[in-house]
């Protein structure tokens, strides 16, 4: 196997474009463990991080051909990278904006009653990630991990060496606590509704 370890990210691009694997496995472990960090950073999870880092790399390798060295490529990656992570974390959110309105049963009642409900689904779904994604880390942890990744009471209760009612209550809390502020964005405004949390 040919090293290239001394070569540019520049150089390495022009081998890659000539099919050269060898320099695609160099600029491959060049950037692995950063653009894991930059996910991990952003998505606050091992696996989903680790499956955005192979995704990222995998969407830059095969637009190569489009890197016009304007940038440093390692500026270039991290904007894929950085736009990659924003998309899954829209998704995410997304995900439990519809969790949040279409759930059903003792765990996931309505946190918006149907006739309170004027906005559109796009509206809608906009004003809730904002509101969520601007609580309080520790809330907004919580109520993903039980909304968007579905983890059960008896799971959270171990993750946070809480009892299972305590953690039914702070859900119970976070939930009112939106549902009070999507009241306050769809009558005054979003931007007073962003200000009862700062």
């Amino acid at each position: 196997m040919k090293t290239f370890e001394k070569f540019k990210d520049e150089e390495l691009i022009k081998k890659i474009l000539q099919h050269d694997q060898d320099a695609l496995g160099e600029l491959y472990h060049r950037y692995y463990k950063k653009v894991f960090q930059k996910c991990l950073s952003l998505i606050k999870d091992n696996d989903e991080a680790f499956d955005l880092a192979q995704e990222a790399l995998l969407k830059a390798f095969d637009k190569l051909k489009n890197f016009r060295g304007e940038s440093t490529f390692s500026t270039w990656l991290y904007i894929i990278v950085h736009r990659s992570c924003l998309e899954a974390l829209r998704k995410r959110n997304r995900q439990v904006a519809i969790n949040f309105q279409l759930g059903s049963g003792e765990d996931t009642e309505y946190l918006i009653e149907c006739n309170n409900i004027s906005q559109d689904q796009s509206d809608m779904e906009n004003i809730m990630f904002s509101l969520i994604n601007n609580l309080p880390e520790n809330e907004r942890e919580l109520l993903l991990l039980k909304y968007s990744k579905g983890e059960s009471i008896d799971t959270l209760h171990s993750m946070y060496h809480i009892s299972s009612s305590a953690v039914k209550m702070r859900l119970k809390r976070s939930k009112e606590k939106l549902n009070q502020l999507y009241m306050l964005a769809t009558t005054v405004g979003l931007t007073e509704a962003l200000s009862q949390l700062g």
